[in-house]
């Protein structure tokens, strides 16, 4: 693990100087409002004691989380994101959009099928996370971590003990780059962003996989990501 950090940049509110992910917290079995969710130092805190994600459901299509991680791309943070995408094709879809390109034309030594920083994010997916914490440029805190799994499957796939996918057991590898940045000093909350509403998603198998304890759900439909609006002045 090259990463590093200074004790300054673990002091956990120097992180998060604004929340920069805002939306509404639900209930998931009624999609009732039942408060705000802003990622402050504090409630970064709180997730990582309690071990606890947060389940963004109702994102939209992955156009719209696009979008979404885009935003927080483009705004300036003193920590960084790490976006993990749940499929090699979204993968080279979104750094296709990011680059100018087709598909197509993206080779299998593209850093599209390993990871690469776009803004203030890092984009990868699951199975390149042990590369990107052992590569020397991710660098400083993380902010959190955006696992997009627009269906919520990727607890379903868990390897085949006993042959050669005994390692692409995905939740772990996830599990394990969550330690690793813990070790150096900050564990950042765990985001997903899933397409369809709350209810309909089967978060128990997710929640147990990813080695977390609960979900705080929320409504993709009311999110906001970036900078603070700006009050007029009277």
């Amino acid at each position: 693990m090259t990463m590093t950090l200074t004790q300054e940049s673990t002091d956990v509110s120097s992180i998060y100087p604004f929340p920069a992910i805002r939306v509404s917290r639900i209930i998931r079995d009624t999609g009732k409002v039942i408060g705000d969710f802003r990622l402050t130092g504090e409630i970064a805190e709180q997730l990582d004691q309690d071990q606890i994600g947060v389940l963004i459901a109702n994102c939209g299509d992955s156009d719209r989380i696009y979008e979404h991680v885009m935003k927080l791309a483009e705004t300036p943070y003193p920590a960084c994101w790490v976006v993990v995408t749940s499929s090699l094709e979204l993968a080279r879809i979104w750094y296709a959009k990011q680059n100018g390109l087709r598909t197509l034309d993206i080779k299998g030594d593209s850093e599209a099928h390993q990871f690469w920083r776009r803004g203030n994010c890092w984009f990868t997916r699951l199975e390149q996370l042990e590369a990107l914490s052992e590569s020397p440029h991710l660098q400083g805190p993380v902010a959190g971590i955006i696992l997009v799994d627009p269906t919520l499957r990727t607890q379903t796939a868990r390897g085949i003990k006993g042959t050669s996918w005994k390692g692409h057991d995905r939740p772990e590898l996830m599990n394990r780059f969550r330690q690793h940045l813990w070790a150096d000093g900050h564990r950042p909350p765990l985001i997903f962003m899933a397409t369809p509403p709350a209810v309909s998603l089967n978060s128990l198998p997710a929640q147990r996989a990813y080695a977390l304890d609960a979900f705080w759900y929320a409504d993709g439909s009311r999110l906001r990501v970036g900078e603070l609006p700006q009050c007029p002045a009277s």
